[in-house]
């Protein structure tokens, strides 16, 4: 309930009035809209909305003014005009005393979308003072956070309930954890399955690579070692994959976070380098099976083919990584059906390149 007196609720009220959404229509224009002779929306069933609707604008928000947290944010989603005018700041405003201190019901509302998750699904936002409202739903809270807090194990979250929670190392949701010192109690349950499903078939694939990476380069010091343009292509692109090899052991092993993003990006320009030895490699082998034929050069052709899709696929994912994008996002809620296949690609071609330690 509101700790302010009733003559404040009537004085804010005059507030709810100021609001431009309330009489101004799309491009700023000036609307009129006369409510005393509204008759009800199609589909409202209920003399009370009919019954509220149809009284002047004032008396509205007169009444407004005195409902409480969750009658003002029930109101809120009856009607298009009572979601453009009882907006976070008026609600901010009708529950906030004068020196500044915000009413403890509101603890309980999320800043962001007023929405009543309860206390355990609230994150407390300790960039602001501790008197003001800065309650965040887990909703709106993931579609804030940044890409940096990817590989962080902190208790960095605060709930409303008291409690403290983790970020989900895989899907970046809070989570609960009562034992701190407990690593497991990091991740959801069910995230634990998925990225250990996400990195053994990373880790089959990057065998695979480099499996072939060494093949190409066994076919290009036995079979084409009289042949420069073969030879040396693959034996630098070898050479490239044992560098890219050492700075990933660097990345993975690492704590600094700048140090990450440098070897990130050096991992980058390496596959964006070993493309055009890997491309030219393949060029020449195809020259080499047609003048010489049979089954050994088409079998040298197919590795070294392979072997640049798996380049070309690694560049994709690490330029996808590099430019911003972060593969968590497949796991935000509300999405679209075409933006969760665009998504869910992305993270595929990140995780083809990036193992999610």
């Amino acid at each position: 309930m509101m700790s302010t007196s009733s003559s404040s609720r009537a004085s804010r009220s005059i507030e709810l009035t100021s609001n431009p959404s309330a009489g101004r229509g799309q491009g700023g224009q000036h609307r009129t809209v006369d409510h005393r002779h509204a008759s009800p929306r199609p589909g409202s069933n209920g003399r009370g909305a009919a019954g509220l609707v149809s009284l002047p604008l004032e008396l509205q928000f007169l009444i407004a003014s005195h409902l409480d947290l969750e009658s003002m944010v029930a109101l809120r989603q009856t009607c298009r005009l009572y979601r453009q005018v009882i907006t976070a700041d008026i609600v901010r405003k009708q529950f906030t005393a004068r020196d500044g201190t915000a009413d403890l019901v509101l603890q309980g509302c999320c800043t962001e979308c007023l929405c009543i998750p309860g206390l355990d699904r609230l994150i407390i936002d300790t960039t602001h003072a501790r008197h003001l409202w800065r309650s965040i739903c887990f909703r709106c809270w993931r579609d804030r956070l940044r890409r940096e807090n990817q590989r962080k194990h902190l208790p960095l979250v605060e709930m409303a309930n008291g409690d403290h929670g983790y970020i989900c190392h895989f899907c970046a949701w809070p989570v609960h954890s009562g034992d701190p010192n407990m690593r497991i109690k990091q991740m959801h349950a069910p995230c634990r399955v998925r990225r250990l499903v996400v990195v053994i078939s990373w880790l089959i694939m990057a065998i695979i690579q480099f499996g072939l990476g060494m093949l190409a380069a066994v076919l290009a010091w036995t079979m084409f070692r009289d042949t420069p343009t073969v030879l040396i292509p693959a034996s630098i692109d070898f050479g490239l994959a044992v560098l890219a090899l050492m700075i990933f052991t660097i990345r993975i092993s690492t704590t600094s976070e700048v140090t990450y993003t440098r070897a990130l990006a050096i991992e980058l320009i390496i596959t964006f380098i070993r493309m055009p030895p890997v491309t030219y490699t393949a060029r020449n082998t195809v020259i080499s099976e047609n003048s010489q034929g049979g089954p050994l050069p088409r079998f040298s052709f197919g590795v070294f083919l392979i072997n640049l899709v798996f380049r070309f696929l690694d560049m994709v994912g690490y330029t996808l990584l590099n430019c911003g994008y972060d593969p968590r996002s497949i796991f935000l809620g509300s999405l679209p059906l075409r933006k969760k296949l665009l998504y869910g690609f992305c993270t595929f071609m990140v995780w083809f390149a990036f193992i999610p330690f």
